[in-house]
């Protein structure tokens, strides 16, 4: 049984408790927080045993064989790799850091500890995405010619002091940026190119609405959007030279519909396992199982590669 510790006990947090309580194979066995509130919000939930007012302290806890790090992005790679120095496992919240030289601090000390990482990108283990993956790569809408994703949500009554208005770790591209970022580049096996790209910077200096065009060396465009100031229905659509594949709520889907230049339609759907962050768990208890220090399915590689593209779209945003 693995043991966990979750690090930062905001609503992503409960949700990963939520999903862990599915799992025969891990227990949620520490919690940390500097806030009585919410660690007694959790104990009551959860029934945790051990429940910390000091991270260092859940991270000295010899009990703890994994940890959830749910904090604000500027937290996320000190923390990794405090959990890294105590060998504990490490699932980290996306993005994994705040620029791409983050993440290589983090793989570095990762290898030097010779212990487990991995960013919570949950939408590259949703079951139906490795049948999306075989789809494409046996052609079946021909060549890739572009795809698009967008996450873009209208979040009102964001609260003063907000990580969200924060000009170092807040803006759109942080936060829901790296959904469709990481999906585009996910279902295209290739080097980014170019990258032209758009910023909307808000009063308070971040960015409340970005759009790139990533340009593939395979010649397929990547279109990504995304916003925390307006709404739009999130859609994903790859186009090949025989067709076309529409997959709604990609970033947690259920179904694809291709749509085949010659007329014919058809929807391919598989479930999700009790709900969009439990196939992310599952990974990293196969991964500990095998004694692996990284996933084969999101590398630490890739998750330096999403990275430097999104280094690119800020600096090259207008």
């Amino acid at each position: 049984m693995i043991r966990w510790g979750i690090i930062g006990l905001g609503n992503i947090a409960l949700r990963f408790a939520k999903s862990l309580s599915y799992s025969n194979e891990g227990k949620l066995y520490a919690i940390a927080s500097r806030t009585k509130e919410k660690r007694d919000e959790f104990y009551d939930k959860y029934n945790c045993e051990k429940v910390y007012e000091n991270y260092n302290e859940l991270l000295r806890d010899e009990e703890v064989d994994a940890v959830y790090i749910a904090l604000p992005h500027g937290f996320h790679k000190h923390w990794s790799i405090e959990a890294l120095k105590h060998k504990k496992a490490v699932l980290c919240e996306k993005p994994v850091g705040i620029n791409s030289e983050e993440m290589k601090e983090i793989k570095k000390e990762a290898v030097l500890n010779n212990t487990f990482f991995m960013e919570a990108m949950k939408t590259r283990f949703v079951p139906i995405i490795s049948d999306i993956k075989r789809m494409i790569r046996n052609k079946e809408i021909g060549d890739i010619t572009a795809i698009e994703a967008n996450f873009c949500n209208n979040v009102e009554n964001i609260k003063p002091g907000s990580y969200l208005l924060d000009k170092d770790q807040g803006g759109a591209l942080l936060d829901v940026g790296i959904y469709p970022l990481s999906f585009v580049m996910d279902m295209i096996d290739s080097q980014v190119k170019s990258v032209k790209s758009y910023m909307d910077i808000n009063e308070s200096g971040v960015d409340s609405y970005f759009k790139a065009i990533l340009s593939f060396e395979d010649g397929v465009i990547g279109t990504v959007e995304g916003a925390i100031d307006r709404n739009k229905e999130r859609t994903a659509i790859i186009r090949g030279t025989k067709g076309w594949m529409e997959i709604p709520m990609y970033n947690r889907p259920n179904k694809a519909v291709v749509n085949l230049n010659s007329g014919k339609s058809y929807t391919i759907e598989k479930d999700i396992e009790f709900d969009d962050m439990y196939a992310e768990i599952k990974e990293v208890h196969n991964c500990l199982k095998e004694s692996k220090l990284e996933s084969d399915y999101l590398t630490l590689n890739e998750s330096i590669r999403v990275m430097e593209v999104l280094d690119r779209i800020r600096m090259n945003a207008e």
